[in-house]
């Protein structure tokens, strides 16, 4: 007994660690950083995107609903059997007897007059009396109830039917644009995403460069005032401007942690998962024709092929009301209805069939074709919410050249300002230097190298901007099209 206790506790003792081990394990692995490019965020993303995985079975009924569309011509098919009692049976008792009776006398009475012929006997009338017999029925209980089977099938048909197989895979057609959409749109968005939290880190690197510049001022003014170099008020203001700084560093690095939470949820992470987007916002110039691009392949706009779609089912759906209203419809119905179970006994042979079959052609309903009924209002209703489609269509066109030729011009700007901003950059840079080098020798103001300082902070994080505004033109411009330009 002792031995079976020193096991149990060995054995306990080895299920703990092991579950200790399993959660270091998982609190090391959330712990650990995820690093993503921004091709590897876009990839996750499309890998674990829960809207995505939405999509795409909104996508996979679509597609079922079209590869089983035909089971429209299907028949419908029922079985069954009815048990039924019959509270009075005496009249098909009699009936039943009287038939069995007369029967099996006559076939008594064959034998004997056949018995009687090959003896070469005389026949007496005598021998024709009937034997007298047991009822066939008797009126019990199991003779009350009676079992019928049956099996119906019906097939129905109308041309309209054909319109709706048209119809389901027009919406499949529609699902894939709408899911070809969301792939685009989420890839868009995570790229746009991850270039706005480089440049969030890039604004975020600047005011930490500031914050570390009015650190060392206010030190190196502290030693100056306690040198006598310089009054206790410029340590003072020294102090004042490095303080003011920590607020915004500090507000900047939380709205950059929540910017990456967000962007974490978007691709599919766990809570608290730490990730590092490495990378930079670079790219190479690319020349535009809004003219061009627009001729070229306005017709692969998403929007517009979705539109499309919705006017062909538009248009199928009138042709169906049409052809349900004006064309009669076929059904086609069989029955077959067996006994299989009377007056106590289970129906040998072939069961007796009170089945039928019957080929209809109707109209449904001849008031639908008079012109003020509710079923020719629906349809015109129909046409003229077809011909507002016809009117989006053109109006998107029209939009659409209008959303190309401004990006395109919106790339332009953007180029000539950063190459703008690149030359001010250069020029910021250097007078900060010289500045600094002044301020150092002494033949500079402190509030002068701050003015130069911020300057320069102002024209790096103008730069970062207006390359994320190409960038961010440039994913625009080819969303619209649905193309890639890089």
């Amino acid at each position: 007994m002792r031995k079976l206790f020193c096991v149990v506790a060995a054995l306990m003792s080895v299920t703990v660690n092991f579950a200790q081990e399993i959660k270091a394990t998982e609190k090391n692995s959330e712990s650990e950083v995820l690093t993503l490019t921004v091709e590897d965020a876009v990839n996750y993303a499309m890998e674990n995107s829960k809207s995505l995985k939405s999509s795409a079975i909104d996508l996979e009924i679509a597609k079922r609903a079209a590869d089983n569309s035909w089971n429209v011509f299907l028949p419908s098919l029922s079985a069954s059997a009815t048990a039924s009692r019959q509270s009075n049976i005496s009249s098909t008792v009699d009936s039943a007897n009287s038939a069995a009776s007369t029967a099996f006398k006559l076939k008594e009475l064959d034998a004997r007059i056949g018995t009687l012929e090959k003896k070469s006997v005389p026949v007496n009338p005598d021998t024709y009396t009937f034997l007298s017999m047991k009822p066939v029925i008797e009126d019990t209980e199991t003779n009350h109830w009676a079992v019928i089977g049956n099996v119906g099938a019906q097939w129905n048909f109308n041309l309209a039917m054909i319109e709706s197989i048209k119809a389901a895979k027009k919406q499949y057609e529609a699902g894939q644009i709408t899911w070809e959409q969301a792939n685009r749109d989420t890839e868009v968005n995570i790229r746009k995403m991850f270039y706005g939290i480089l440049l969030q880190q890039g604004n975020l690197e600047i005011q930490k460069e500031s914050l570390k510049n009015a650190e060392s001022r206010w030190k190196q003014a502290e030693i100056n005032y306690k040198n006598g170099m310089v009054p206790r008020l410029s340590m003072l203001n020294a102090k004042v401007t490095y303080e003011n700084k920590k607020p915004s560093v500090l507000s900047a690095e939380q709205s950059l942690k929540q910017n990456k939470e967000m962007f974490g949820f978007l691709l599919g992470l766990p809570y608290g998962k730490s990730i590092e987007l490495v990378g930079s916002i670079e790219f190479s110039y690319i020349d535009v024709d809004a003219d061009e691009l627009f001729r070229d392949y306005i017709d692969r706009n998403n929007d517009i092929i979705a539109l499309q779609k919705k006017k062909d089912l538009l248009e199928i759906s009138i042709r169906a009301k049409q052809l349900s209203t004006f064309t009669p419809s076929l059904s086609v119905g069989y029955t077959y209805q067996p006994l299989l179970y009377s007056a106590g006994s289970w129906e040998s042979g072939v069961p007796t069939d009170s089945g039928s079959l019957s080929v209809t052609l109707v109209y449904s309903n001849l008031f639908n074709m008079l012109p003020f009924s509710a079923n020719m209002q629906e349809i015109k209703n129909s046409r003229q919410q077809l011909n507002q489609v016809q009117l989006g269509l053109e109006q998107l066109y029209q939009n659409t050249e209008i959303e190309v030729h401004k990006l395109c011009d919106n790339l332009s700007v953007a180029k000539e300002n950063i190459e703008a901003m690149e030359r001010n950059v250069t020029i910021a840079q250097e007078a900060y230097e010289s500045t600094l080098k002044a301020y150092n020798a002494g033949t500079q103001e402190r509030l002068e190298l701050q003015d130069s300082e911020t300057q320069l902070n102002q024209a790096k994080l103008g730069l970062l901007n207006e390359k994320y505004n190409y960038i961010s033109a440039l994913l625009d411009l080819e969303t619209k099209l649905n193309i890639k330009l890089r």
